[in-house]
């Protein structure tokens, strides 16, 4: 069992919330410098990609902290560890009330658009009870003729949890942090009409979509090798445990980012990112500190930062 300090509360609920969520920002500030007709960052899509994914990992990790406190009575004696909680609710509340006044003031198709993103995110450990879907059908008018004892829900339903759907977590992260940003920009420079219709070089469309949902998608499998014993022992049907090999999986990480670098060879950028990547994928491993594993998700932020100085050098 996991035992709870006020350092470790600090670190999952506030800090790797927040430096995880740079990416986000790196990415939406890159997208919308070189997406917009003037070269110019607007300040609504990085806002909102911003406090989306801190909203999203932020509720993912109160969660977890909460069942782990809420499993050891002894937990419940420490008014400091509680405090934390409270803290960390406060500060997913005002970050959603700041995601929701930056929407607001953008189309709504940026809103729709961040709604499709960011609500299977919150839903990532949520249990699904089909049975009970099917309860409410058969109770729709029309099917009242039905016999009682059809409404009754089976002895055990099957139920789903999207976390638990093997590759399901680096598929939703490559598209929610990928195609989810991309998309939030469009939308918003679309909508004041300030989107280009050619990307300066040696960008284009297919070049941010595919290596945004490549990196994040990787980065995500990376975090369940670090993971790797506890999801075994757990059940948990990560990549690394259902290839049952950690060197396997890597393998798998160094053909995708080789892949991407190949196809964009000629974007700098881009291979100086993958290179950079493949390297972390070797270094890291299931007995680095955790701490170490935050490079991993800012593999595309270091390049990203050099386009961005060199244009206003």
């Amino acid at each position: 069992m996991s035992i709870l300090t006020s350092t470790k509360l600090s670190d999952e609920l506030f800090l790797r919330p927040i430096v995880i969520s740079m990416n986000s920002l790196a990415l939406s500030s890159l997208m919308s410098y070189v997406m917009s007709a003037g070269a110019k960052l607007d300040w609504r899509p990085i806002i909102i990609c911003v406090t989306s994914d801190i909203l999203a990992i932020g509720a993912d990790h109160l969660k977890d902290k909460e069942e782990v406190f809420s499993s050891n009575h002894n937990n419940a004696r420490d008014p400091r560890l509680a405090c934390w909680f409270v803290y960390a609710r406060t500060f997913l509340t005002a970050d959603a009330v700041l995601l929701a006044l930056v929407l607001s003031v953008c189309p709504i198709s940026t809103v729709l658009a961040t709604a499709a993103f960011v609500l299977p995110a919150l839903l990532w450990t949520t249990p699904f009870n089909f049975a009970k879907f099917g309860l409410i059908l058969k109770r729709l008018p029309g099917r009242s003729g039905e016999d009682e004892h059809e409404h009754q829900p089976p002895a055990s339903a099957p139920i789903l949890i999207i976390k638990r759907i093997p590759g399901m977590k680096a598929i939703f992260n490559g598209i929610i942090r990928g195609c989810g940003i991309y998309t939030v920009v469009l939308t918003v420079l679309s909508g004041s009409g300030s989107l280009t219709d050619t990307l300066p070089s040696p960008w284009s469309t297919v070049q941010l979509i595919v290596w945004s949902t490549v990196n994040r998608s990787c980065h995500a499998i990376m975090t369940d090798v670090r993971d790797f014993e506890d999801d075994m022992k757990a059940g948990v049907p990560t990549i690394p445990v259902c290839l049952g090999s950690i060197r396997k999986t890597k393998v798998i990480l160094t053909a995708c980012h080789m892949l991407v670098m190949l196809a964009f060879i000629e974007n700098s950028y881009i291979t100086g990112s993958c290179l950079f990547a493949t390297a972390l994928v070797w270094m890291l491993g299931k007995y680095s500190p955790k701490k170490a594993f935050l490079l991993s998700s800012h593999s595309q932020s270091l390049f990203i930062i050099w386009y961005l100085s060199k244009k206003h050098a």
